[in-house]
């Protein structure tokens, strides 16, 4: 297993208690005190029109479900399709909620959403508001609202693991490279 406390130490893939460790420690802190789906009717927990919308699972994260879940419809899907690093093993899974999720359940990108993680050139990492071209508009984006502390944290230090996974990193520094060829601009969040 990793050690989080010491962010030097480096493994190859994240274990299974690595997951463990990242979801007991992002069970607790959210966006806002209040749940936040009652400011956008939680769209971002619905399938979409078209039953289309969901989120990928990082590498390993699969070993926190069964895959009988009745809340997840599950899809196993080529990482080279998707347009994933070469690291990503295959297949990747894409799943969809069904918009009632038992909360302390939840995959790891729907417990950091909104906040998304963006390398700098010189490696440093910095939590920004997602950038997706989303379907739908999330109202913490929109405004700016502040989000908690505690919560900016957790996501911080979660991320601080998670990047130790030399794929998941592939990712991160695909996509902050991605962002900033884009020019797209970043709302960056204090870590503090």
């Amino acid at each position: 297993m990793s050690n989080p406390e010491n962010p030097n130490t480096f493994n190859t893939f994240l274990t299974p208690e690595d997951y463990h460790y990242l979801y007991r420690i992002t069970a607790g802190p959210t966006p806002l005190r209040e749940n936040c789906g009652t400011l956008c009717d939680s769209v971002c927990c619905r399938p979409g029109p078209r039953n289309d919308l969901g989120i990928y699972l990082f590498p390993g994260e699969e070993v926190m479900f069964t895959r009988r879940e009745n809340w997840l419809h599950w899809e196993a899907q080529d990482p080279a399709e998707q347009l994933f690093p070469a690291s990503w093993p295959n297949p990747v899974y894409f799943v969809r909620c069904n918009g009632s999720c038992p909360r302390e359940a939840r995959p790891l990108a729907c417990r950091f959403f909104p906040l998304a993680p963006h390398l700098q050139q010189d490696g440093r990492l910095l939590l920004i508001y997602e950038t997706l071209d989303l379907p739908y508009q999330c109202p913490l984006i929109a405004t700016g609202q502040p989000l908690q502390k505690k919560f900016i944290q957790t996501v911080n230090t979660a991320w601080l693991l998670m990047l130790k996974d030399q794929r998941i990193r592939d990712f991160v520094e695909e996509e902050s490279r991605d962002r900033e060829a884009r020019g797209i601009p970043l709302q960056v969040l204090p870590v503090i």
